[in-house]
């Protein structure tokens, strides 16, 4: 017969147990592990942070998350031409190509306009998105939470102290577009 386990040394596994389970939870509820991907086929490109994709047999627009384009109807030109540059940038990086979406947990499946709220991955696992906010194309969208908030804001700061895109406009609102 073997003796009994000292008091301590159950409390010890207790605690190990409880902590595994922890950590397994963490896991399983981590963004990697729940964000949901699709491939898909990039057919236009609309502006700066909306594109239309090729699911399977349908047609999806997207949103990009995180990240807020100039728009094209800005009433003040210089902000339309910064809005022509993110478009054609957006065009070039993502036109006719496969690629993958990827959601975000702290986001909703869609948007107001009922556009899917994704991360677009490049086949090299550049993440559009970033890229766009790095380049100076646009800006973190800090209305809404996300998960990468954190990493493009850092490359948004990086834009803005090498003054690219957006970030040689003067001051002012991000738009100014007609009323409809």
């Amino acid at each position: 017969m073997h003796a009994e386990r000292p008091l301590y040394f159950r409390a010890m596994t207790r605690r190990f147990l409880r902590s595994l389970a922890v950590l397994l939870l963490a896991l399983v509820s981590s963004p990697a592990v729940r964000a949901r991907v699709d491939s898909a086929r990039v057919v236009a490109v609309h502006d700066g942070d909306t594109i239309t994709v090729r699911v399977g047999d349908r047609s999806e627009k997207v949103r990009l998350v995180g990240i807020d384009a100039p728009e094209l109807n800005d009433e003040r030109a210089d902000y339309q031409q910064v809005a022509v540059e993110a478009r054609d940038a957006a065009r070039t990086l993502l036109k006719g190509k496969t690629v993958t979406l990827e959601t975000d947990p702290r986001q909703g499946d869609r948007d107001k306009y009922q556009r899917l709220l994704r991360y677009v991955i490049l086949g090299d696992g550049t993440n559009a998105n970033e890229w766009l906010v790095r380049h100076g194309f646009a800006r973190v969208y800090n209305r809404f939470e996300f998960v990468e908030k954190g990493r493009f804001k850092e490359d948004e700061a990086e834009a803005k102290r090498e003054k690219l895109g957006i970030w040689v406009l003067p001051p002012g609102p991000a738009r100014v577009t007609p009323k409809e």
